[in-house]
C-alpha cells in the first residue's frame, strides 16, 4: 500500500521548486492543475497535497511472448503530485487493467475493459477513506481524480473517443480535402480552424452513444470524429484539454522521423549509409 510506506506523503508535498521565466518544469506550473474545479475553489492546494491526487493515465501495449504474435496492452497511472524523480518508478505505478489480446483492443470495445475502472474512479472522486497510512495511523481521506491521459494518437483516440478519417486533430474541426491530383486527402488549403470544446464533444459523444445501428453510428463518427468514451462519466473529464500529445511519440517516432525519412531520404538529400554514419 503506497501511504503505508515511510515517506510517501511527505513525497506528495509541494518541494517549494520556482520555475524559471515562462518555462514550465512540470504539470504543475500548467493551467489544468492550477484550475481544476472542486468545492467552489480549486482541487490541488498546498494544504490538500497529501490527500487530493491528480493521475496521469497510459494505454499501452506490448508482446508478452518472443516467438509468436501476441498483443497485451496495459492500462496504469503515475501519480502526479509526486516529484518528476519518483513519478514513473515501479514502485510508484498504479496498474488499472489489462488486455490480454491476442490482438489490440477495436475502438469501441475499449468501453468494456474502461467501465470497471471509471467505477472506482467515481468512488475516488467522491471521497474513499485509506484505513491507515504512516503519518496517520486513524486513516486519512483522499479524493482522486483522472487528469491527463498520455499515450501515443492510436490509443490515445481509443480511450477518449476521438477519431475520423476526415479529422485527424481532436483539438480543432480542422477537416481534409481530397486531392483528384495526387488521388488523396491531405490537410492543405484554407480552412476556418474552429476550436473544439468539451461540450460539443460530449454532446456528439452522446447522440453517438443514442444511434440505434451499427451503420448509423459509423456515419456519425465519420461525420464528426467522435463516439462515446467511458471516460465520460467523470463529470470532470475534459477530453480536450486532458488528451495531451505525448512528446516522445510526437517527436521522436512521429515528426522526428518524419522529416528524415520523407525529406532527408525520400527526396535524395541523405542517403542511408549517410544516415548511418551520422
Amino acid at each position: 500500500m503506497l501511504y503505508q510506506r515511510p515517506g510517501f506523503e511527505n513525497m506528495l508535498k509541494p518541494s517549494g521548486f520556482q520555475r524559471k521565466g515562462d518555462i514550465y518544469s512540470d504539470i504543475y506550473d500548467g493551467k489544468v492543475w492550477k484550475t481544476f474545479p472542486f468545492d467552489g475553489s480549486t482541487f490541488f492546494t498546498p494544504e490538500t497535497a497529501t490527500s487530493h491526487l491528480g493521475l496521469l493515465f497510459n494505454l499501452d501495449w506490448f508482446q508478452p511472448f518472443t516467438y509468436t504474435q501476441h498483443s497485451t496492452g496495459a492500462i496504469y497511472a503515475s501519480i502526479c503530485n509526486l516529484p518528476r524523480s519518483e513519478k514513473n518508478k515501479p514502485e510508484n505505478i498504479i496498474y488499472l487493467g489489462f488486455l490480454p489480446g491476442p490482438k489490440e483492443v477495436g475502438l469501441e470495445h475499449i468501453n468494456h475493459y474502461l467501465a470497471p475502472i471509471v467505477d472506482e474512479f467515481l468512488k475516488l472522486w467522491k471521497g474513499w477513506k485509506v484505513p491507515k497510512t504512516y503519518q496517520c495511523p486513524g486513516g486519512l481521506n483522499i479524493k482522486v481524480a483522472l487528469i491527463v491521459g498520455s499515450s501515443d494518437i492510436p490509443a490515445t483516440r481509443k480511450l477518449f473517443g476521438h477519431g475520423s478519417a476526415v479529422m485527424k486533430c481532436h483539438r480543432c474541426e480542422k477537416r481534409s480535402i481530397y486531392s483528384g491530383e495526387y488521388n488523396k486527402t491531405h490537410y492543405g488549403g484554407d480552412h476556418n480552424y474552429e476550436i473544439s470544446t468539451a461540450e460539443s464533444h460530449k454532446k456528439y459523444a452522446h447522440e453517438w452513444l443514442q444511434c440505434n445501428s451499427k451503420n448509423s453510428r459509423d456515419n456519425h463518427f465519420k461525420k464528426h470524429g467522435v463516439r462515446w468514451s467511458e471516460l465520460l462519466r467523470l463529470l470532470y473529464m475534459d477530453p480536450i484539454r486532458f488528451a495531451a500529445v505525448d512528446p516522445m511519440h510526437c517527436l521522436f517516432l512521429g515528426v522526428a522521423k518524419w522529416i528524415i525519412k520523407s525529406i532527408f531520404v525520400n527526396q535524395g538529400k541523405l542517403s542511408m549509409e549517410q544516415l548511418r554514419v551520422a
